[in-house]
């Protein structure tokens, strides 16, 4: 193999490899605890951090520039979406999972305007939650 081929397939494998730093923002300790779990089991994802406050989360974002941020959409009442624009406005925004109560055809659609990448709902998080990180990294073959 040529050095100019050994360096592409070098940087193609490590493409490949790449662990993706997943935060997660909720204000229930209960469930803030049992996604950090959740995610820190995940082949190919690692735990940037966890908040839960909206100051918590801002700080979190800029401090530990994740990936994606998995955002509990009751952590700001009435003021939800406009957290989800902020997050997605600052520079090198992460990619932004919605978490709400339920999967639902309105939340859903509220989520996408305010620029979320997706919407799980916490009734089915763990199935929700793998589909939407394999939707926002798809897997390079």
């Amino acid at each position: 193999m040529h050095a100019a081929q050994g360096g592409a397939y070098a940087a193609q494998m490590q493409e490949t490899v790449r662990i993706h730093r997943v935060a997660i923002a909720d204000d229930s300790p209960a469930f803030l605890a049992a996604a950090a779990s959740h995610v820190s089991g995940l082949p190919g994802y690692t735990l940037a951090g966890t908040a839960s406050s909206v100051g918590d989360t801002l700080a979190l974002v800029q401090s530990a520039m994740p990936d994606v941020l998995l955002l509990d959409l009751g952590l700001a009442p009435n003021r939800a979406f406009d957290l989800v624009r902020r997050v997605k406005e600052a520079p090198g925004a992460p990619a932004v999972v919605a978490l709400a109560l339920f999967h639902t055809p309105e939340a859903v659609a509220a989520a996408k305007r305010a620029g979320a990448d997706a919407l799980v709902g916490k009734e089915s998080f763990v199935s929700g939650l793998r589909q939407a990180l394999d939707n926002i990294f798809p897997a390079r073959v």
